[in-house]
């Protein structure tokens, strides 16, 4: 049983029945990918790893940082940014994992979930009224809201989260080939504001602000991201189509993310960079490896290749994710003279660390590096991080 049909979700339901298991996948929605909770910023070479289709995808080869009064563009380098057709990539992961056998069923909330030691009792609302499901495992895929593992005891809930609210434009001037990131108080206090776009003609403008740093509401700050010089001149002619808004977690890396037959993935055990609020690729990485977990689990009926994914995430990602999550609280906290003299340092930054850093990762080779040209920055990223 897999509960959410966001990447996490669906790419565990597609990976467990692959595996040989009989998988369940229950939506909310009445559609996946509708409506649209994610900006959809990811990185090209995760993405071709995890066998996404290349039309899913535009990539980015500039970045363009606007602070309170500095600005920088930085060009394109290894690793290469990009921006995902959002409703587009649940479409096709929702097709993937019917092809591969899994029943998917929409308009199907969980309620709740009770774990004993043979199976997994969930409470779930669909048109029939509420009623309950038996599983042998299930997959906790519901985001923020971490719904199973709330109910199981596994970890309370989040107490950092990032709130965004985004315009879906039609932006015939906007170049395809440059995203842009911008910060200070006038447009996102504890956050940042983005203009991101998926592909010709469409761009995502949005404010993202983290909870309980601030208490602002991003929806106040639309207007004055969409009027800021290096943003609005690209929005010439610009009309809404589409309003998102969504959540994601602002903490490390959930430390247990198995518990009496339940396994997370994605936003719901903190599968996500909070350096910048991205977390596509770990939601779908972390969901191929949570299905085939369960779908092993089951077949051998042994809770050992569970654990086995739960310490291998650690293994692979929880260093790099700490990293970004100490950055984050001290970037939170920045005033407008911060966010100046970060931008300026951007602009002196060799390109292939901006997106190294955008990439949070944070391995010793890349610091060494950068050390050798730049042994100032080196150290003061380091003491950031520290």
């Amino acid at each position: 049983m897999v509960a959410g049909g966001g990447p996490a979700g669906l790419s565990a339901a597609w990976a467990a029945a692959r595996a040989g298991a009989r998988v369940l996948l229950l939506e909310r929605e009445a559609a996946f990918g509708v409506p649209t909770r994610t900006s959809g910023a990811s990185f090209v070479s995760d993405l071709r790893a995890l066998g996404i289709p290349e039309h899913l995808w535009t990539p980015v080869e500039r970045v363009r940082f606007v602070g309170p009064t500095v600005s920088c563009e930085v060009p394109g380098a290894t690793p290469q940014a990009c921006v995902l057709d959002v409703r587009a990539l649940y479409q096709w992961l929702g097709e993937r994992a019917a092809a591969a056998g899994v029943e998917l069923r929409l308009r199907t909330t969980v309620l709740g979930a009770g774990a004993g030691d043979d199976v997994v009792r969930l409470r779930v609302r669909g048109s029939g009224g509420e009623r309950s499901l038996t599983a042998r495992w299930a997959v906790d895929a519901t985001g923020t809201s971490a719904v199973l593992a709330a109910s199981v005891g596994m970890h309370p809930p989040f107490a950092r989260r990032a709130v965004g609210v985004e315009l879906d434009l039609a932006a015939p001037a906007f170049p395809v080939d440059l995203c842009v990131l911008a910060f200070g108080s006038r447009v996102a206090p504890a956050g940042y504001a983005w203009a991101f776009p998926y592909r010709a003609g469409r761009v995502r403008l949005g404010v993202g602000i983290t909870r309980p740093d601030s208490a602002a509401d991003p929806r106040d700050f639309l207007d004055r991201a969409r009027a800021l010089p290096g943003i609005a001149e690209l929005l010439a002619g610009a009309q809404p189509i589409e309003v998102h808004a969504g959540l994601i977690p602002v903490e490390p890396l959930r430390g247990t993310v198995v518990r009496r037959r339940v396994i997370c993935a994605g936003d719901s055990a903190s599968h996500a960079s909070t350096l910048a609020g991205e977390g596509i690729r770990y939601a779908l990485g972390a969901g191929a490896a949570a299905g085939r977990a369960v779908a092993l689990a089951a077949l051998r009926d042994s809770p050992a290749p569970a654990l086995a994914y739960q310490r291998a995430w650690r293994r692979r990602h929880a260093r790099d994710l700490a990293v970004a999550h100490r950055l984050n609280r001290r970037l939170s906290a920045f005033d407008d003279a911060h966010w100046d003299r970060a931008v300026a340092t951007l602009a002196r930054t060799p390109p292939w660390f901006v997106a190294t850093a955008l990439r949070s990762d944070f391995r010793l080779r890349g610091l060494v590096r950068l050390a050798a040209g730049h042994p100032g920055l080196a150290l003061r990223l380091l003491r950031a991080a520290a």
